[in-house]
């Protein structure tokens, strides 16, 4: 049997509701089903869908929070990380020659040697870079993590593995984030080949509060004033955590300075704005990258963000599907009621 401790996971609990739904005329032609968590101070639950403690996987969500794992390593050993090094490290970015110049600059900083990134090159085809190893969405963190072996003197190669130092050291810094034993957390390979690591929705809603609000974390100093600097290089760079048309730089920008958000794969969205997180996760892994950025936009709306109207947020509050003869759009996509109709306690 599961540990209840450690979220419900999605093959044992009930059909999440349905959050978007796309329409085409008078067809409701499909629909992406989901759970969402908001939380508020200390982590109480102030609204919810289907199952707040559903096990999700932290994927490239968990990057601002290994950021602040690195920040403490690197100064506990007298060095220091820039606001745009701390923006990469946190990154799951477009591959822009603006993220590669910061990437290259890590390198050139602190001596790290790229050979030893284990993430791969990104597929030209698939991203339109040129694959060029820097260029991968995950440089930034896996730089992060050389950097992170480099100033707790351990050796750089191997930090993919599940007992590295580095493995070690980022488990205890996110546990204490996010309020999880990740030691007795499920895990598994993330796609850029480190270890990704299950914990229940809620706790991922309250490490975005956290991030966005860390005066009211409840954290002890060390790790409010460390998060901080994390969530002021977001808010700074704000293009470098993604890039131009992505759901979480238009977050960042459309907050006006108090707004963070950070996407994992399989279709987790996470964001802390003031006094909130939210944590939102697609049952089917919206493949299609819609369904998460217009139930996220839905759910701010309900919670009463600010942002929630921000023109940033224009080309993901829906997804419309054009008519190639310029007439009306031929299908949209939409939150549902379940979204719409979503109150806070």
């Amino acid at each position: 049997m599961a540990n209840p401790s450690l979220g419900v996971p999605v093959d044992a609990a009930p059909d999440a509701p349905a959050l978007v739904r796309l329409v085409r005329g008078g067809i409701v032609e499909t629909q992406h089903r989901g759970d969402l968590a908001i939380v508020g101070e200390g982590g109480a639950l102030r609204a919810s869908l289907g199952s707040p403690d559903r096990l999700i996987s932290l994927r490239s969500s968990i990057k601002p929070f290994t950021a602040v794992a690195v920040l403490l390593a690197v100064e506990a050993a007298g060095g220091s990380m820039s606001s745009e090094a701390l923006a990469l490290s946190s990154a799951s970015h477009a591959g822009a020659d603006e993220h590669v110049a910061v990437a290259q600059g890590m390198v050139d900083t602190y001596g790290l040697d790229p050979s030893l990134l284990v993430h791969g090159r990104p597929s030209p085809l698939r991203s339109g870079t040129t694959g060029e190893l820097l260029q991968h969405m995950c440089s930034g963190q896996h730089l992060s993590l050389l950097l992170l072996a480099q100033s707790a003197g351990a050796e750089g190669r191997g930090y993919d593995s599940y007992d590295h130092p580095v493995q070690l050291r980022i488990r205890a810094v996110v546990g204490e984030l996010l309020g999880v034993d990740m030691n007795a957390a499920p895990w598994g390979m993330d796609g850029c080949a480190i270890p990704t690591y299950g914990v229940p929705l809620r706790a991922a809603a309250e490490g975005a509060r956290r991030w966005a609000n860390p005066a009211s974390s409840g954290l002890r100093p060390e790790l409010v004033t460390a998060l901080t600097r994390v969530r002021d290089a977001a808010i700074a760079h704000p293009r470098l955590i993604a890039g131009g048309g992505f759901l979480d730089t238009d977050l960042i920008r459309g907050g006006e300075g108090v707004v963070v958000a950070k996407q994992g794969a399989e279709g987790l969205c996470l964001v802390g704005a003031p006094g909130i997180g939210i944590a939102l996760h697609t049952e089917d892994g919206d493949g299609a990258a819609r369904a998460g950025r217009v139930a996220t936009v839905a759910a701010l709306r309900a919670a009463g963000a600010a942002v929630a109207s921000a023109s940033s947020l224009d080309l993901h509050r829906y997804v419309e599907y054009p008519d190639p003869r310029g007439g009306a759009p031929l299908a949209r996509v939409e939150p549902t009621a379940a979204l719409a109709n979503l109150t806070l306690s």
